[in-house]
């Protein structure tokens, strides 16, 4: 059962094909490499992709009791409808719900750090159910770089919101292509030398080396390494539009995005059965995933053992007998006001804002004394949602508001300083 299981992370997508299975599966194996204890369970049954890109050491199903063992790989935990049903199941969306949570509390996990659910697309019935009925700690979002995709990031933020799951981090895969622009020549007379000097020391070991096909991959390896010693210079082509991590970060307060480029290894891993960080484990690429597992554990932890320093949650209310924004700030003991008319004229909506440029729409001097707050609302653990008067909603990462109080510091510092020179 799910009783030992620390962490749940859920890993989703608002559409399929943007490489959530193949997050889900580096992060785990990420996250394992950090020597935590970890699991994946594959929950979309209609098209299970955990048999595939990941082959377990053993496929014999075992029961611990009455309940099933998952299998394992590298010591990462596997379960997937793939492993014990071949092919996709045909059924209804209530029916899968079920099956799923059945399928979750059979399986033996053990003692495990964290269990990685790789979810099936969209944001519908059968995501709002397993968010729902499991405990997830948080959620981490797969999308790609094009428009279409930043709104589908919107609602997912916004579906786990509903049910108080914290959206921790963002993975924008096929963010760029790796174009080799310049390179120099090969040494040939060098790589000629190595050739030699690998052939002669498989002739020292009498027979016993290795066979036509291996010594054949060692001459491959041999000729890659010195195409990498040659030089030459990458340049990252943004074949889908420059990518929403800026806007991502503004708008909704989520620091932790990360960019993987369209690489053919991944993709290659993908099917082959084994995770691309356990092939490639020296490469920047797989220290991005290395990365993105380090965001996931730190923001875990804050949210299990409670935040600390500028991480807190502060208080926001409205005061309407005054017409002022109360914020009581516990992570720096600081309590300030904000007037409506200050903090609508600060949203950064991409109706305010322009996206990707970053120019001012909105005319602050335009927004009406009179407006007001009609609803204020915590959005996860990073931003205060606002419906106001005027029929606009913004939403302002809690970073943003420190940000306004450090303004509103040093204007009245500044302020100050002018009065102290006239008073001389």
């Amino acid at each position: 059962g799910m009783s030992k299981v620390g962490s749940i992370i859920a890993v989703s997508s608002c559409k399929g094909g943007v490489g959530k299975s193949t997050t889900a599966v580096n992060l785990a194996f990420a996250l394992s490499k950090m020597g935590a204890k970890v699991g994946i369970f594959d929950t979309d049954v209609y098209g299970p992709s955990l048999p595939t890109m990941v082959t377990p050491d053993s496929e014999d199903i075992q029961f611990v009791g009455t309940q099933i063992a998952p299998l394992q790989h590298n010591g990462v935990k596997l379960m997937s409808f793939g492993f014990v049903n071949e092919g996709s199941a045909i059924m209804r969306g209530p029916m899968v719900t079920q099956l799923l949570d059945q399928f979750l509390g059979l399986t033996h996990w053990g003692d495990i750090d964290y269990l990685i659910l790789d979810m099936p697309p969209g944001t519908g019935d059968i995501q709002l159910t397993l968010s729902q009925k499991l405990n997830i700690t948080a959620a981490v979002i797969v999308t790609t770089p094009q428009k279409l995709s930043f709104v589908d990031v919107e609602r997912g933020i916004e579906m786990f919101d509903s049910v108080n799951v914290p959206c921790i981090a963002v993975v924008e895969n096929m963010a760029y292509y790796e174009q080799q622009t310049v390179q120099n020549a090969i040494d040939t007379d060098k790589l000629l030398e190595q050739f030699k000097n690998k052939l002669q020391s498989d002739e020292q070991l009498n027979g016993a080396g290795p066979s036509m096909e291996e010594q054949a991959a060692e001459l491959v390896k041999i000729v890659d390494q010195a195409q990498k010693e040659s030089g030459g210079e990458v340049d990252k082509v943004s074949l889908f539009g420059a990518g929403h991590k800026h806007k991502l970060s503004e708008q909704w307060g989520i620091e932790h995005t990360f960019s993987m480029p369209l690489l053919s290894n991944i993709a290659k891993n993908g099917d082959s059965g084994i995770p691309f960080i356990e092939e490639h484990p020296d490469g920047s690429h797989a220290k991005t995933y290395l990365e993105l597992a380090g965001a996931v554990a730190s923001e875990v932890a804050k949210i299990k053992f409670g935040n600390s320093g500028g991480n807190a949650r502060p208080s926001i209310v409205y005061n309407e007998e005054q017409n002022v924004i109360e914020v009581n700030d516990t992570s720096n003991d600081d309590a300030y006001t904000f007037t409506p008319k200050e903090l609508r004229a600060e949203c950064k909506c991409a109706s305010c804002v322009e996206e990707m440029t970053g120019r001012q729409i909105l005319v602050k001097s335009s927004v009406s004394d009179l407006v007001r707050p009609r609803e204020m609302t915590p959005t996860g653990n990073y931003a205060l949602s606002v419906n106001w008067s005027d029929g606009h909603r913004s939403l302002y990462p809690y970073k943003q508001i420190r940000a306004l109080r450090a303004a509103q510091q040093e204007e009245a510092i500044q302020l100050q300083a002018e009065e102290a020179l006239q008073q001389q």
